[in-house]
């Protein structure tokens, strides 16, 4: 059996970081609002919604390294046409993300 590289698992591992994190701010973002503490739930909410984006963009740099046309890897499942297009998945979620970043940016710069 082939095992990944370091950077591969860290990789994976940042990767589930990110998620607990989301999974946390929602808790806390819930929590704050039961409370009262509008400022802190919009704070929670304002990070949760940053997380799910960084987490939309490492899914998709991962999509993309699992399922490149160009690494021939026998130990991904999967080949022919699901293989390329969960690497486009890949690829247009990436694009996405930077088109969403890039719109913020220039709607932030307006006020």
């Amino acid at each position: 059996m082939k095992q990944n590289s370091y950077v591969f698992e860290i990789f994976l591992y940042v990767i589930l970081v990110v998620k607990i994190g989301f999974l946390f701010t929602i808790l806390m973002s819930e929590y704050e609002n039961r409370i009262g503490n509008n400022d802190k739930s919009e704070w929670y909410k304002m990070l949760k919604d940053k997380l799910h984006q960084l987490f939309t963009l490492l899914m998709g740099i991962l999509m993309s390294i699992l399922f490149s046309p160009i690494y021939s890897s026998k130990t991904v499942c999967v080949d022919g046409h699901t293989k390329l297009f969960l690497y486009a998945f890949g690829v247009l979620s990436i694009i996405g993300i930077i088109q969403h970043f890039i719109e913020y940016s220039s709607h932030n710069n307006k006020k």
